[in-house]
């Protein structure tokens, strides 16, 4: 009969191999920064989703009406509870990892609280 016996470099060598595969998924999330709207590509007017949004980048030549007590005028993406941030160009729900311009208009505005 013989006798194994344990060689503790193959036993650290398996742990960290075990751990090191556990832990490479979550390596992402430590290096992923938020992209600033800025950085985002800008929602083109002729994308189907903007396009079946009415979506345009400047507001004034959008078909809007008063809606929820504002009036047409005052409906653009900079006041819209749907949109994220400040600046030109904002991050909005409705078009993820997209910009909408803050002048822009779409018939998902919704009036920020």
């Amino acid at each position: 009969m013989s006798k194994r016996t344990f060689d503790p470099s193959r036993r650290n060598a398996l742990k960290f191999g075990v751990l090191g595969m556990a832990l490479a998924p979550m390596a992402g999330l430590v290096m992923v920064r938020n992209a600033a709207a800025s950085d985002l590509p800008h929602v083109s007017e002729a994308d189907p989703l903007a396009v079946s949004l009415k979506y345009k980048n400047d507001g004034s030549t959008a078909p809007r009406v008063d809606k929820a007590g504002t009036p047409a005028a005052e409906q653009v993406c900079g006041n819209c509870q749907l949109s994220q941030g400040d600046g030109e160009w904002l991050g909005c729900s409705i078009f993820p990892g997209k910009a909408v311009n803050s002048n822009g208009w779409c018939t998902a505005w919704v009036k920020k609280a």
